[in-house]
Parts: C-alpha cells; sequence; structure tokens
C-alpha cells in the first residue's frame, strides 16, 4: 500500500468531518481572500493615476464649497497649462435613492483637452459637444441601469429643485468609473436662474510637463490668496489618495476580523486533527511497532491536514478569483458595489499560501505528538 493511498483511506474514514473540516478552511480563505482585494484594487487605482498630469483645484474650505466660474479663465491663462475643465455636482438620482452615483455638470468643450489620455470615440465626443441635454456615461452605469446609447434618462436633483433629462451619447472610457457628465451649459438653462449662476465645484487642469505640476499648482494658490474663495491645489493622485484615506480605518478592521476568522479556523483545524489522531492511538502504535519510523508517523499525518487546508484554500481562493472577477466586464446585481473590486492574481496565490500555513500550523502539534508516541504506553490505554 503506498503512502498516498494511506492518506487518502484515513481522509475517508469520517468523511464527514473531513468535508466539514475543508468548507470551513475554505470558507476563511474565500474571506481573507476578499479583504485583501480592497488595499490592492486602490493601490491599483492610486497606480494608474501616478503619471498623470493632471491636478484638481478645489476651494480650499472643502469640496462642498463652489469656486467662481471666472477662476476658469484665470487658470486657462497661466503658463504651462494645457487644458482647464471643471466639474460640478448635480446629485442626481434615478428613480430611488439607492440608485444614486455621481454626475456632474461639465464642459463639453474641455473634455479631450483635460482627459486626453482616455479612449475617446471621437462620433461621442463631437455628439456631447453639439447635443443640448448629451451624456456621456461609464460603461459600469450603463451596464447595471440597462441603459444603451440613444436612451433618454430622467435624473432628480438630491440638491436642486429641478429633474435633467439626458439623452445618452458616448461613454466615459474608465474601467472602474461610475460617473455621468452633461454639458453645464443645459444645466444652466434648466435650473432656476441664480442659483448656481457664475460658480463651479472644482476644476480640473492639466499641465504641458511633469517637471511643471508643483509650479502650476503654487500659482494657482498664489493666483486666489486672500480672495473671497481661496484654493487648495493637488495632484490627481493626491485627490484620489485622500479620498481612498477616508476609508483606511474601516479596511483594517475588515482586514483584522478576516485574519481573525483565519486564526479561529486554525484552532478548529487544530481540534479536528488532535481528535483524529486520538481516535488512531492503536493504529499509530501498531506502525511503530512493525518499522514506522516517528520521521515516517510524523509525515504521514501532516501530510494529511495539509491536503484538507490545500484542497480548502485551493476551493475558497478559486471561488473569491471567480466571483469577484464576475464584475470585470459587465455589472453584476448579485455583488452590486462588489463588482468594482477585481482580485489579482498575487492575492489569490497569497490565499494558497495561507492555506498551506493553516495546514502546517493546525496538524505540527497533533502529528508530532503522535509521532513521539510510546508504544507501550500507547498499547496499555488500548488494553
Amino acid at each position: 500500500m503506498t503512502t498516498w493511498t494511506l492518506i487518502r483511506r484515513n481522509l475517508g474514514r469520517n468523511r464527514g468531518r473531513t468535508l466539514l473540516t475543508t468548507l470551513a478552511v475554505a470558507f476563511s480563505i474565500f474571506l481573507v481572500c476578499a479583504v485583501m482585494t480592497l488595499p490592492s484594487v486602490r493601490d491599483s487605482i492610486l497606480a494608474r493615476t501616478a503619471n498623470s498630469l493632471r491636478i484638481t483645484v478645489h476651494h480650499k474650505a472643502g469640496l462642498t464649497y463652489w469656486l467662481p466660474l471666472a477662476y476658469v479663465q484665470k487658470v486657462r491663462a497661466l503658463p504651462h497649462v494645457a487644458g482647464v475643465g471643471h466639474w460640478s455636482w448635480f446629485g442626481g438620482i434615478y428613480h430611488e435613492p439607492k440608485d444614486a452615483f455621481p454626475n456632474f455638470a461639465v464642459d463639453p468643450e474641455a473634455v479631450r483637452d483635460v482627459w486626453p489620455d482616455y479612449s475617446w470615440d471621437p462620433a461621442e465626443l463631437e455628439a456631447f459637444k453639439h447635443a443640448r441635454n448629451g451624456a456621456l456615461v461609464a460603461p459600469r452605469t450603463m451596464e447595471k441601469f440597462g441603459w444603451k446609447i440613444g436612451d433618454e434618462i430622467t435624473l432628480r436633483s438630491s440638491i436642486f429643485p429641478v429633474n435633467l433629462t439626458l439623452k445618452i451619447v458616448g461613454r466615459i472610457p474608465q474601467t472602474l468609473s461610475t460617473s455621468l457628465w452633461f454639458s453645464r451649459q443645459y444645466f444652466e438653462e434648466t435650473v432656476q436662474p441664480g442659483s448656481i449662476f457664475g460658480y463651479v465645484g472644482m476644476l480640473w487642469v492639466r499641465v504641458d510637463q511633469p517637471e511643471h505640476i508643483n509650479t502650476v499648482m503654487a500659482a494657482i494658490d498664489d493666483l486666489f490668496r486672500n480672495s473671497e474663495a481661496e484654493t487648495a491645489s493637488e495632484t490627481e493622485r493626491a485627490f484620489i489618495s485622500n479620498f481612498f484615506s477616508s476609508f483606511d480605518g474601516l479596511i483594517r478592521i475588515v482586514m483584522l476580523v478576516g485574519f481573525l476568522v483565519v486564526a479561529a479556523i486554525v484552532l478548529i483545524a487544530a481540534n479536528t486533527a488532535a481528535m483524529s489522531v486520538r481516535e488512531r492511538i492503536s493504529e499509530v502504535a501498531v506502525l511503530k511497532t512493525i518499522g514506522f519510523r516517528r520521521r515516517t508517523v510524523f509525515t504521514l499525518l501532516l501530510s494529511e491536514g495539509l491536503l484538507i487546508a490545500v484542497l480548502g484554500g485551493a476551493t475558497g481562493a478559486g471561488f473569491a478569483y471567480v466571483i469577484l472577477n464576475a464584475g470585470k466586464s459587465t455589472w453584476s446585481p448579485f455583488l452590486g458595489p462588489m463588482a468594482m473590486f477585481i482580485m489579482p492574481v498575487s492575492v489569490l496565490i497569497q490565499g494558497l499560501f495561507l492555506a498551506l500555513l493553516v495546514g502546517i500550523l493546525a496538524g505540527v502539534i497533533p502529528s508530532r505528538g503522535a509521532a513521539r508516541l510510546n508504544v507501550a504506553a500507547a498499547l496499555r490505554q488500548i488494553a
């Protein structure tokens, strides 16, 4: 009888316990892979903005304060500025509050100048410039609501007393984006006069060369220093990083809970291994009596725990990889916001190694104890 056959038959003795232990390991590894994906996604998004030439300009007091529209022309006149656009938060809701998503009034003429690195469809950009109520929508949002180019939708603002009827004329070619952009001019025509005229939420500025970014940021803030609306300029990477920093505490708590679950599973698996060894004291004594060495017995018992852990880890990590990557190209009603999180292969590998570690930690102590078992004492227990 081969060692592999012996391991397989031993695991098949109590199939229910083996199956439940494997599923417990699989669940813990699935959970850990899911929580480890959170910082990976954040880092991936920040990495995409590492070489960005864009900077954001918002009110020094915070994003909820508006800036004068006249700032756009003043910033555009500064040296080394290649393009200036602006966003004004509309707070539109589609049907129900749970359907809220980012939507902004923008300047259609500045879109290509500020975001030239996006893979724009020239025909869609032209349609956006000329359609009075045209809108550009991120693919994920279109998939979520089942929209397509040519559809007309109505957004109800949670800030302004107005509904906007928009016609989708193109897409915002960004994988992780969920935004909708529409014309600032149409916004002004629809909203009650005097409510937003002359103000914008924030500016987006593209600099001509990377070495001029700090110079332009300093020039903008100096230009509006001591004005009625002082500005705070920062790079696109810093802006997104500050946005994610508000979730850092939550991410740490979620990751801590995930690893505590793994620790609990280690204890459960160790208890299961100890129970299995106690039930097989007579067999271990017989094996040692007929010539099996300590190392062989130790390897045999530890291999059983490792096999359970590896099978459970492969199941949990593989399932997490499939589920979390299900939203890679399409919106998932089942996953909701989690469809935004794409699990990298590195997390899959870490999950497999963690499962292996679980098997080692859970099985090494019971296996070592069985390997050091005194044959005479074991036979007396049997008698």
